[in-house]
């Protein structure tokens, strides 16, 4: 039994170099400089989207960092129109190139009855988790991770 999982382990190990030593594409290696995530915030019950955007609406971006824990790693306002843009440099501990990221946008409710009488009446926080789209080229940072938020749920408090 003991060469079974002996075996077992070797092509494991194995299998995984090979996969971790391989380029991506044509002998490169990208290297991701950021993330940079979009998302909007509706007045409706659930706050997901269709329906009228709501605007000036802090937005968080709190991610998993390896060793270090869960921290926000930046934070927006929605436009007139509901919508968020959050973009962050690369951090050491934060993997990024996977296609669910160890991040959630977060939004702290209630919402003010001016801006949104349905998540007035709502506590709690909402949480979106945040899913990979594919790469972009800023001026700024150079290639990023593009990313979209999942569909709100209120994560009650």
């Amino acid at each position: 039994m003991a060469y079974i999982n002996r075996a077992s382990a070797f092509f494991l190990v194995a299998f995984l170099f090979v996969v971790a030593s391989t380029p991506l594409a044509n002998g490169q290696v990208i290297t991701l400089r950021g993330l940079t995530v979009n998302g909007s915030l509706c007045c409706t019950p659930s706050a997901n989207c269709p329906g009228q955007g709501v605007a000036g609406v802090p937005v968080s971006l709190n991610c998993t960092i390896l060793g270090v824990g869960a921290r926000v790693l930046g934070s927006g306002i929605t436009n007139v129109n509901g919508s968020f843009n959050i973009t962050v440099p690369a951090i050491t501990g934060l993997i990024l190139g996977l296609p669910m990221l160890p991040c959630v946008v977060t939004v702290q409710l209630p919402l003010s009855p001016v801006l949104c009488p349905v998540l007035n009446a709502t506590t709690g926080i909402l949480a979106a988790t945040v899913n990979s789209v594919g790469t972009v080229l800023t001026s700024t940072l150079g290639v990023v991770q593009a990313a979209t938020i999942g569909l709100f749920v209120n994560a009650r408090v």
